[in-house]
């Protein structure tokens, strides 16, 4: 079974979802075009379930790769390049042996972790990567080392089965014979700030992570919610589905994750608030964006249509 509730695999559901739930129109050709692709999308994330990831699964690895021992060179290249290399202006640019996690600045060695939560296609990339570049930052997303590995473009769903493989990379392996370190504890142990975007959709989690770089590596701890209602940020991930060719189920975005950020937020910021050095919350609805909350008095977002500056204490 899916783990999201709105299966969109037929031209009547994803037609019916568009217009009542999105509500969106648009010239009938136009529309039968995006509703296939829609569909075509939904069967091949389908398709491609938990078992067919590259992590476990030798049979769906690229040939040069596939034997175990020269796949653990290739984790070992993927998370040096992530670790050394400077981020790229276009994320979409990124592969092996082009762009990293650190940031074009200088990076920074001052404790300081910006955990970003947020819907698929709300606006955190763009958000991460100016406050990298502002504080020096190392950014831990793992959609960088999707791009790394070579089944990522041998499929139009290849950043479905290396989703397992590419988290290991940036947040580490359960399995791990060879010992290696992941991007996270590379970054960690030199105590270099660091930006971690998620979805933030089970409260939790994102708890668990903020006590654990407070408590066992010293860091100073800032939430910081980039708001796009579920409405807006499907209609947004259609849109990047277009561009990018790669599908994100939509009812994954509108139903499972909702507008759970938002929940997982005010949480935290009114039951855990001493865990945390600052809160912001960035509203990505419109141009030019806005801040919708603060609550550190020193915490000001400057926003301009081309940057954001994050200014914490």
């Amino acid at each position: 079974m899916q783990p999201y509730s709105r299966p969109l695999n037929t031209n009547m559901a994803v037609e019916d979802f568009l217009k009542h739930a999105l509500e969106m129109t648009g010239s009938t050709a136009k529309m039968r075009k995006v509703i296939a692709a829609i569909v075509e999308g939904e069967l091949g994330v389908k398709y491609l379930s938990d078992e067919f990831q590259t992590l476990t699964r030798k049979e769906m690895r690229d040939g040069a790769t596939r034997n175990e021992a020269d796949r653990w060179k290739l984790r070992e290249k993927i998370i040096e390049e992530l670790f050394t290399l400077p981020q790229l202006e276009n994320d979409d640019k990124i592969k092996l042996g082009l762009g990293g996690a650190m940031p074009r600045t200088s990076i920074k060695a001052n404790q300081q972790a910006y955990i970003l939560i947020g819907l698929p296609a709300a606006g955190k990339s763009g958000i991460a990567a100016s406050i990298a570049n502002k504080y020096g930052a190392a950014i831990l997303d793992s959609d960088y080392a999707k791009r790394k590995l070579p089944e990522f473009n041998m499929y139009h769903y290849g950043a479905s089965i290396v989703h397992e493989e590419s988290a290991g990379l940036v947040f580490g392996f359960t399995d791990n014979p060879g010992k290696i370190d992941s991007l996270k504890t590379r970054c960690l142990d030199k105590k270099y700030n660091v930006i971690i975007p998620k979805i933030g959709n089970n409260p939790r989690s994102i708890y668990d992570m903020a006590k654990d770089l407070k408590e066992k590596r010293q860091y100073n701890v800032h939430l910081v919610l980039v708001a796009l209602p579920k409405k807006e940020a499907t209609v947004r991930a259609i849109k990047r589905y277009g561009q990018s060719k790669r599908y994100v189920p939509l009812g994954l975005i509108f139903d499972e994750y909702g507008n759970d950020p938002f929940t997982t937020y005010y949480y935290l910021r009114s039951k855990h608030a001493k865990l945390f050095a600052s809160f912001c919350a960035v509203s990505t609805l419109e141009k030019p964006y806005f801040l919708t909350d603060k609550s550190h008095p020193k915490a000001v977002l400057e926003i301009n249509l081309k940057n954001v500056i994050l200014q914490l204490p």
